[in-house]
This record gives structure tokens, C-alpha cells and sequence, in this order.
């Protein structure tokens, strides 16, 4: 029986040996795919237990246990490609529940929805007022971001009236329409703002020169644009004239700030606060000249203000701490989402499902969702991919060591049949 069991073991050795051919031979084929994590053949000897003997029946392949080293993160300039440096699994949605992946070459489909290639979607948490994740995971869904407008609430006013303007030009009449208005004013500047409904307006300021280091500012508007509403295309004047003083110097003395209250047909009232700067309090002391100031030279007003109107969403990007950010066309950024991550006690035990996928399961514990760079779990790199942890040089040398493998148990094979037909030679 000797040389029948030796038969039996070398049989069971070349089926262990080409199923860990077949492992190594897949993480070899799969040495540039995205997030690929390497499988390692192990391989368990069997013992007649049943005949209390312990001798040896050969061997088997016990397991394949997948190995979670960090691949190499590779920059691919898209978007919608991101990597995990270090712990954690990116959580994505299968029917009902939820499986995992290192792989994180999403893409958006045509809703704007962020999902796999094969289509899962990606989850992660919506964000309150202060940018903090609340509720539960939900879908990464960019094609529900509601807009948003702000009115103008101040207007930031600098550079230079001329010390040198006509004093003699006023005084200001705005009540006989914009022809006398810009006729009285020795320089005007028009600022364009926004109403509660996000809707573009212009404020035209007129300066008036009144005396020695003095001007006057009025505010004005079109009437058809206003509440109660006037003609359309004629002057309406805004709130009370603003009297601005200099010194000596040409550093701006007063006022600093002073509001306006202003109601555009359709839109709430809204106060307008005029920044014309820091007034000074002393001559020299460095203030008063980060807004308007009194040189000679040209008048060169210029006007920004902090509204903004509804805007499309044209791009985002994403934080190491997996904040989602949109970028809109009219100008703006704000965080939309934060992505959600899973840890697990064993991740080398999880089932693998293909794809790139994996599902918990009793060996690897429960998946523990969190975000990223917090509670032990990795950063996330934008327009990035983790490249497979396949090592090329380490695999090779794995085949060559099979190959022997099953070279030597080919020939135990083949040395029992010989010693077998030199058995029956004898019988006969």
C-alpha cells in the first residue's frame, strides 16, 4: 500500500500545487489593475486522524488570504479618480446593502450620480450649516445640489478721488434724472449687485467734489428696478448723501461705513453696508488709505461687493478628510458631501465578489463607517488611483517555486508507476 499511498499524496500535491498556480497566475494577470490586492496560496497537510495513525495523506491548498498592502497611488489628473492612503475601504451601495472597495476609478453617469464602473453608487454624508456629516450614508448625487444666491450685503470701496476736481461743479441734483446727476458729479463708478433672489442690479455712486479735501456721494438706481416702483429707465436716489472728508494728506477721516437700505421689485429689503475704508484718526498714524484716498491724479473708484447670484455646478474636488466641494459658475465653492470609509478587524478575511468588491463577512467583523482621517482610517488623494500591490519580481519567483512543486510530485507519480509495473513484472 506504500507505494498506492504515494501515489495518493503526489496526486494531491500536483491538485494543491496547480490551484496556487492559478492564484499566482491571477495576481500576476492582474498586475495593473486598479486597487488589485495580491491573494497568497497556503497550503495545509493531511493526516489520517480517522485511524488515529497520523500519518501523512498529502497536502491541500487550506486558503488564499488576500494581502491589503497599500499599492502604489498614481495621479491621473481626472476628477472623479480617488485613492485611500492608508486604512479603509471606500462603501458603495449593492441593492439594499452595502459592499467595499479600494478601487476608486468612479465616474459619473448621467444623472451626475458619482458610481463605480459598474455602476454602484458611491456613498457618503450630507453636511450641516458648519460643514459636520449628519444623518446616514446616503448617495453621492450631485445632480440634486440645489443652488444658492446671497444678496449684497456690503460694497468695498478703493482707490483715488482726485484732490485736484473742479469743486465748483456741484451741488449734486439728482431730482431732475441722470443727465443733471452725472452733470453735477465731478466722477461716478457703477457697482453691480444682487437681491434676495439672486437677480443682477446696478448702484450708480456719484462724487461730488464739495470743498477742500471734502466730497459728497449719492447713491442712485433705476426706478423701474425698485420698490414702490417708478418709471422705468429714470434716476432714483438711494438712501441719504454721504459726506466724506480727507486730510491733509489724503487719507480718508470719515465716515469709514455707512448703510443703505434698498428694495428691488420682488426681493426682501436688504442693507447694503458702503465700505469706504479705515478712517484715519491722526495724521500719519497708517490708517485711512486701505480704501478711498485724495491724491492728485485721476478719480479711479472701483467697487466689489459680496453677492452672488444662482449658479450651475461645474466641478468639484475633494479634501484628504474626504469633504466633497463644488465649484459653481457664478464664482463660488462650498463643501456638498464628505465620503464616507469602512474599516474592519480583519480585512483579510472579507469575501471577494469581483470587480474590485468585496462583502463583510463572520471572519473579517462588522464594517465600522466613519470618514476619512479620522479613527485610524486613511486620507483620501484626489485625481488619483491606488495601482495593484502586485510585486512582479516576487510573484515570478513564486511561479518558479510551484513549478518545482509540481515538477517533484510529477516524478513521485511517475517513479511509483515504475516501481508498479516492476511489482507486476515480478508476479508474473
Amino acid at each position: 500500500m506504500a507505494i498506492l499511498g504515494a501515489l495518493s499524496i503526489a496526486r494531491s500535491g500536483l491538485v494543491a500545487t496547480g490551484e496556487a498556480l492559478s492564484v499566482t497566475g491571477n495576481n500576476i494577470a492582474n498586475v495593473n489593475t486598479t486597487a488589485f490586492k495580491g491573494s497568497r496560496p497556503e497550503f495545509a497537510d493531511l493526516l489520517e486522524v480517522e485511524t488515529g495513525g497520523g500519518n501523512g495523506l498529502g497536502v491541500r491548498l487550506a486558503d488564499s488570504s488576500t494581502s491589503f498592502v497599500q499599492g502604489a497611488i498614481e495621479n491621473t489628473s481626472r476628477p472623479t479618480d480617488l485613492a485611500i492612503e492608508g486604512r479603509g475601504f471606500f462603501v458603495v451601495k449593492e441593492g439594499e446593502g452595502f459592499v467595499y472597495t479600494r478601487a476608486g476609478n468612479f465616474v459619473l453617469n448621467s444623472d451626475a450620480q458619482l458610481v463605480t464602473g459598474q455602476g454602484h453608487m458611491v456613498q457618503g454624508y450630507a453636511l450641516d450649516a458648519l460643514n459636520n456629516p449628519i444623518g446616514p450614508e446616503v448617495d453621492i448625487d450631485f445632480g440634486n445640489i440645489a443652488t444658492e444666491v446671497s444678496s449684497t450685503s456690503r460694497i468695498t470701496l478703493q482707490n483715488n478721488l482726485s484732490a485736484n476736481a473742479d469743486d465748483s461743479i456741484g451741488p449734486f441734483d439728482g431730482t431732475q434724472g441722470w443727465n443733471e446727476a452725472y452733470a453735477t458729479s465731478n466722477y461716478t463708478s457703477t457697482v453691480r449687485v444682487y437681491d434676495s433672489l439672486g437677480n443682477q442690479h446696478e448702484l450708480t455712486l456719484f462724487f461730488t467734489k464739495t470743498g477742500a479735501n471734502a466730497w459728497e456721494v449719492n447713491v442712485g438706481a433705476d426706478a423701474g428696478k425698485l420698490e414702490p416702483a417708478g418709471t422705468a429707465g429714470e434716476l432714483s436716489l438711494v438712501g441719504s448723501p454721504i459726506s466724506l472728508t480727507f486730510d491733509s494728506e489724503g487719507a480718508l477721516t470719515a465716515p469709514g461705513a455707512t448703510d443703505i437700505n434698498v428694495t428691488f421689485q420682488g426681493a426682501a429689503a436688504q442693507d447694503i453696508s458702503l465700505d469706504f475704508g479705515t478712517p484715519t484718526a491722526a495724521p500719519g498714524d497708517g490708517l485711512g488709505r486701505d480704501g478711498i484716498v485724495q491724491l492728485g491724479g485721476v478719480s479711479s473708484v472701483a467697487g466689489t461687493q459680496d453677492g452672488f447670484g444662482a449658479g450651475l455646478l461645474r466641478s468639484v474636488s475633494v479634501q484628504e478628510n474626504g469633504i466633497v466641494v463644488g465649484h459653481f459658475d457664478n464664482g463660488q465653492s462650498r463643501p456638498i458631501y464628505q465620503l464616507a470609509l469602512a474599516d474592519f478587524a480583519a480585512p483579510d478575511r472579507l469575501s471577494s465578489l469581483g470587480n474590485g468588491l468585496f462583502r463583510e463577512s463572520v471572519g473579517s467583523g462588522i464594517a465600522t463607517i466613519v470618514t476619512p482621517d479620522s479613527a485610524g482610517l486613511g486620507r483620501v488623494i484626489e485625481q488619483s488611483i491606488e495601482r495593484s500591490n502586485v510585486d512582479l519580481a516576487t510573484e515570478f519567483v513564486n511561479l518558479i517555486s510551484l513549478q518545482r512543486a509540481f515538477q517533484a510530485n510529477a516524478r513521485v507519480i511517475t517513479t511509483s508507476d515504475g516501481l508498479l509495473n516492476d511489482l507486476l513484472n515480478i508476479v508474473r
